[in-house]
């Protein structure tokens, strides 16, 4: 009986050790070459990786005063893999996030650990959704975009995304700097899923750079406040302001109505925030006789009494006619600037031909961008000199058959206000963090000498003086200038309107230093839309409060340097 039991009782035994040999194979397999699967299989059971937000950069202006920082929000997510209800807990969600049910639904169905339920809420509605004590549905603290002086420079800081990722403006161009650097953090939940605690394993997040602009807020606040009066006093469709250190390029103040809140984009269109005075390309009108009085000085061709008859305010030119906004006949070189004739500057402009005037429009920096540190720039329009038609000769020169922007006239008029310089306009004065600090250099090159900046700006004080800027006049001031009343382009009908106008004045403030410039433009004024009465006293207001602004601060500053010393 044993000697016929025992090839039974080797099989078992031999059944056994190959069932050993098996699991032991298979735990090796899965300890040595699955270890790795079966670990992350482990951990994301238990574990999730939550991004943590970087603080964005704070923006300051150029005396410190903060106008866009991070306010701390929450965002609410949810894990759809504990969620036991999710109908319930869906219809509790979206009647207190003021969310459709159906979205909500969907999200704590997926096949996810982790789904956003909604983005920076207020601690109000955070604690409100606490309350539910809702398994599966956690809370993180993110920071928001916040601009504590809301309309201010709106244009010109632009905006961000709901990732606080720069969507326009100054936001947009050095959103490099601005934005931190996102962390994350392992989210732990207990085995009874009772509970979601944060794990000690975190990667800290970065905070981006703080930006200090070139801007003042308080000749930005002024500067707004009287286009915006500007602008509803004469029922105009829309306007821009620059404000500008004619010495390094720096912008004081650049303004853009219609304004918007960018805490609040409800109810503004795209159209709305463009930054008319960099995206926005238009026919200058007579603002853009300066190129010719630059080329005319330079050519020394023409002495300030030298005469120019204008053709009593009606002159036939190749494919058109010129006329004036009133019939003058004979007047001296620096009378045809002062009075604004279009037969006179014509006359000039032909008299010194067409390669110097182009070559004075070009090296004046239109058609090509200024460079300004914010993003959509147009660089204008200026024909080659090979495809100028007979008529270009003329009335390029009196600023038609040109496209430009405002920053393209500040900047050139700044020219003759400097001495001769063409400089880079920027915003942005010096970007720093814990690891760098950034200055921005001045660039600027001599494109006009010093004896033709400064005659060319004595005839421009003279227009303002006596001329038809005279209402941008300011008593103890020196200021040059000029205005320009262009018609609008009508694109239907191929022709200029009979209706539509710019009205414009580029002027700056020589007697302080270093100089100022200020350009004015004004889109379809209705009540009147002559640039000398429109856009000069806008001017005179900015001017005003901007020099006595200015030089108040420059004598604080010296007292108290001396003071200190």
């Amino acid at each position: 009986m044993k000697i016929a039991n025992r090839p039974r009782i080797q099989y078992i035994y031999y059944f056994f050790i190959l069932l050993f040999l098996v699991l032991a194979s298979r735990i090796v397999y899965l300890q040595v070459f699955r270890r790795n699967f079966l670990q992350h299989l482990a951990q994301s059971q238990y574990y999730r990786l939550i991004p943590l937000e970087g603080r964005r950069g704070k923006i300051f202006d150029a005396r410190q005063r903060v106008v866009a920082t991070a306010i701390n929000t929450y965002s609410i997510f949810a894990d759809p893999s504990i969620i036991k209800l999710p109908s319930e807990s869906a219809r509790i969600l979206a009647s207190n996030l003021n969310l459709p049910y159906k979205q909500v639904y969907e999200r704590l169905r997926k096949k996810k650990r982790f789904v956003w339920l909604k983005r920076k809420v207020s601690w109000l509605q955070k604690e409100e959704i606490r309350s539910f004590k809702l398994k599966g549905v956690g809370f993180i603290r993110e920071g928001k975009r916040f601009y504590p002086q809301e309309t201010l420079a709106s244009s010109l800081l632009g905006i961000v995304d709901i990732d606080n990722k720069g969507l326009d403006g100054l936001e947009l161009f050095y959103d490099d700097y601005l934005r931190g650097k996102n962390g994350f953090a392992r989210v732990l939940q207990d085995s009874n899923s009772r509970e979601v605690l944060i794990s000690p394993q975190i990667i800290a997040p970065k905070e981006g750079a703080d930006t200090t602009l070139t801007i003042d807020a308080q000749v930005q606040y002024w500067v707004e406040y009287y286009l915006e009066e500007t602008i509803k006093k004469f029922g105009a469709k829309e306007g821009s302001v620059v404000v500008m250190n004619a010495a390094n390029g720096e912008i004081i103040a650049l303004a853009n109505y219609p304004f918007f809140n960018p805490n609040n984009l409800e109810g503004y269109s795209a159209d709305s925030r463009r930054n008319r005075a960099v995206c926005d390309m238009f026919e200058p009108g007579s603002v853009f006789k300066m190129v010719t009085l630059v080329a005319a000085v330079e050519s020394n061709k023409f002495s300030d009494t030298s005469t120019i008859f204008c053709e009593n305010g009606k002159f036939k030119i190749p494919g058109s006619t010129l006329h004036d906004w009133r019939p003058y006949g004979v007047l001296t070189f620096k009378e045809v600037f002062k009075k604004s004739s279009n037969i006179g500057v014509a006359k000039i402009a032909n008299s010194l031909g067409k390669s110097a005037i182009y070559r004075n429009i070009k090296r004046l920096g239109f058609g090509e961008k200024t460079g300004i540190d914010l993003p959509g720039e147009v660089p204008g329009k200026v024909k080659p000199l090979k495809n100028w038609s007979n008529t270009s000769g003329y009335i390029m020169p009196i600023g038609q058959e040109v496209g430009v922007n405002l920053i393209q006239l500040v900047r050139a008029f700044a020219v003759v206000a400097n001495g001769g310089y063409l400089v880079k306009p920027h915003v942005v004065k010096s970007i720093n963090s814990d690891f760098f600090l950034k200055n921005t250099l001045i660039e600027q090159r001599r494109v006009v000498s010093a004896p033709v900046a400064q005659r060319a700006k004595e005839i421009l004080i003279a227009v303002v003086d006596d001329g038809t800027g005279a209402l941008a006049r300011v008593e103890g001031l020196r200021i040059g200038g000029k205005t320009g009343t262009a018609q609008q382009f009508d694109v239907k009908s191929g022709r200029y309107s009979a209706t539509d106008y710019r009205a414009s004045f580029i002027g700056f403030v020589s007697s302080i230093e270093p100089p100022i410039v200020i350009g004015v433009t004004v889109k379809e004024p209705r009540k009147s839309h002559f640039g000398g009465v429109v856009a000069a006293p806008l001017f005179k207001k900015i001017a005003e409060k901007t020099v006595k602004y200015l030089e108040g601060e420059k004598i604080f500053a010296e007292q108290n340097a001396y003071q200190y010393n």
